[in-house]
C-alpha cells in the first residue's frame, strides 16, 4: 500500500508540529509518511517537546526543526497548519487536502518547570487526540492502547510473577487495562509467539521506562535475555507492577 505523506507546518517547527510529525509516524506509521516544517525554524528542538513526547512513550532522537521552503517542491496528501501562521506562510506545498487546526503556542508558556511542563502535556494530548479523530480509522479510534505480551511457544504461558504485588503478569495486564477504561482510554491485551518481550502500542517497554531493564535472564542466569541465542530468552520475573502501570499511562499519553 502506497503510503499518504503528511506535512504539519507550525511557526517554528520546535513544538506542535513536531510532536505531530512523530506521533503521526508512531501510531500510523504503516499508512502515513510524516513530516513537519516551520515558516522561521528555531535553531533546536524544544527540551520540554523530547520530554513530554519521551513521557509517552515516543523518542525524538534526530529530529530537527526545518525550514517549509525545503518542502515546497513536494505534494503531500495533507498539509496541515498547526498555528495561526497564515499571514506569516500563505503558501504551502502543494496539497490534496489543507487543513487549519490551531493549538497553544507552547513557546508562551510561563512559570515554574513544572507549570511550562503541565501546558506542554495538555497540548501534546490534544495533538495526539486530533490525530487519531483526523488520521485514524475506526478501528484505530476504538483502542487507544494496545499491550502485546510476546512469549516463546509453549503449552503454557511461563509464571512471571510481579514484585511488588505478587500477581501473575496476565493479572497485571486486566488491572492496567481496568485503570485505564476509568480514564476513558480504551485497551487491548494481545499475545503472541516470538522472543519475550512486552510492548506498547509496538514500542518495547524498555524504552518506555528505562528504570527497569532486566539485568539477567531469570531462567539461565548468565544474560540480559534479549539474544536469540538464549533459549529462555527474556522472562522479566520479578517486573514491578507499578512500573507496569506507569509505562502504560506514558504510552497512553496520560
Amino acid at each position: 500500500m502506497t503510503k499518504q505523506k503528511v506535512l504539519f507546518v507550525c511557526n517554528h517547527n520546535a513544538g506542535r508540529s513536531q510532536m505531530a510529525e512523530a506521533y503521526l509516524a508512531a501510531r500510523y506509521g504503516s499508512r502515513y509518511e510524516a513530516y513537519s516544517a516551520g515558516n522561521s525554524p528555531s535553531s533546536a528542538m524544544s527540551e520540554y517537546t523530547l520530554r513530554v513526547m519521551a513521557e509517552a512513550g515516543i523518542q525524538m532522537d534526530g529530529h530537527a526543526p526545518k525550514p517549509l521552503d525545503g518542502f515546497m517542491a513536494d505534494h503531500f496528501a495533507v498539509a496541515a497548519r498547526l498555528c495561526n501562521c497564515a499571514e506569516s506562510c500563505p503558501r504551502l506545498p502543494p496539497a490534496d487536502r489543507v487543513i487549519e487546526q490551531l493549538f497553544p503556542d507552547p513557546a508562551e508558556f510561563y512559570g515554574s518547570e513544572e507549570e511550562i511542563l503541565r501546558g506542554f502535556r495538555e497540548v501534546r494530548n490534544l495533538i495526539f487526540t486530533w490525530v487519531d479523530e483526523t488520521f485514524g480509522d475506526e478501528e484505530d479510534k476504538d483502542t487507544a492502547l494496545v499491550i502485546t505480551w510476546r512469549r516463546p511457544e509453549s503449552p503454557m504461558p511461563p509464571a512471571v510473577l510481579c514484585s511488588d504485588t505478587g500477581r501473575f503478569l496476565q493479572e497485571a495486564f486486566a488491572g492496567i487495562t481496568g485503570m485505564l477504561g476509568a480514564q476513558d482510554v480504551a485497551c487491548r491485551i494481545e499475545e503472541e509467539e516470538g522472543p519475550m518481550a512486552i510492548l506498547f502500542n509496538g514500542t518495547p517497554f524498555e524504552e518506555i521506562v528505562p528504570i527497569y531493564v532486566p539485568k539477567t535472564c531469570s531462567l539461565c542466569g548468565s544474560c540480559d535475555g534479549s539474544g536469540a541465542e538464549c533459549t529462555g530468552q527474556r522472562r522479566y520475573e520479578g517486573i514491578p507492577e507499578s512500573v507496569l502501570r506507569l509505562a502504560a499511562r506514558r504510552a497512553a499519553g496520560l
